[in-house]
C-alpha cells in the first residue's frame, strides 16, 4: 500500500500541472492578459529584489516567460504522469526517474516564483490577519523540494545498480 501512495500523489500533482497548461492554452488573449496581470501584480511583491527583477526582466519579456511557463507546466505534468503510471505498474525506468528529477526542480522553481509573485509568506504577517499559514504555492514548492530528494535517490540508485551489473 505504501508504494502506491507516492504514485497516486504524483497523479494529483500531474493533473494540476496539466490542467494549468490547458487553462493557458484555451484562454483567449492569454499573453495580453498575462501582461496586464504581471503589471498589476508588481505592487503585491513583498520581496523587493524579486520585484525589481520581475519589473525589469519579467514584464518586458512576458511573452517569452509565458511560453516557458506553459511548456514547463506541460513537461512537469507529463513526466509526473508517466512516472506514476510506471510505478503503479511496478516498473522502474531510470530515464523517467532522471526526467522526474528535472521536472521536480522545474516545478519547485515555478512554485517558488508563484509564491514570491503572490506576496505570500511563510511567516506571521501583521498586514494580513486572514492569510493562511502556508499558501498553496509555498506548499507545492515544499512538496516538490521533498520530491527532488526522491527522484534524486531513484535516479542515483538506478545508476549504481547499472554500474554493478556492468562490472560483473
Amino acid at each position: 500500500m505504501e508504494k502506491k501512495i507516492l504514485p497516486l500523489l504524483l497523479l494529483v500533482i500531474a493533473y494540476q500541472w496539466i490542467i494549468a497548461f490547458f487553462n493557458k492554452v484555451v484562454t483567449k488573449n492569454f499573453f495580453n492578459e498575462l501582461h496586464k496581470q504581471m503589471k498589476g501584480s508588481v505592487s503585491d511583491i513583498t520581496f523587493h529584489p524579486y520585484a525589481t527583477l520581475f519589473k525589469n526582466v519579467g514584464i518586458p519579456h512576458f511573452h517569452l516567460f509565458g511560453t516557458m511557463v506553459m511548456l514547463s507546466e506541460l513537461f512537469v505534468g507529463v513526466v509526473f504522469l508517466l512516472y506514476s503510471i510506471q510505478k503503479l505498474m511496478g516498473k522502474n525506468n531510470h530515464i523517467i526517474a532522471k526526467l522526474g528529477l528535472a521536472a521536480t526542480v522545474i516545478g519547485a522553481f515555478m512554485n517558488l516564483n508563484y509564491a514570491l509573485l503572490g506576496g505570500d509568506t511563510l511567516f506571521v504577517s501583521s498586514d494580513n490577519a486572514f492569510q493562511e499559514a502556508i499558501s498553496v504555492d509555498w506548499f507545492m514548492f515544499l512538496m516538490q523540494v521533498i520530491l527532488i530528494g526522491h527522484f534524486y535517490t531513484a535516479s542515483v540508485k538506478k545508476n549504481q545498480e547499472n554500474e554493478i551489473h556492468q562490472a560483473a
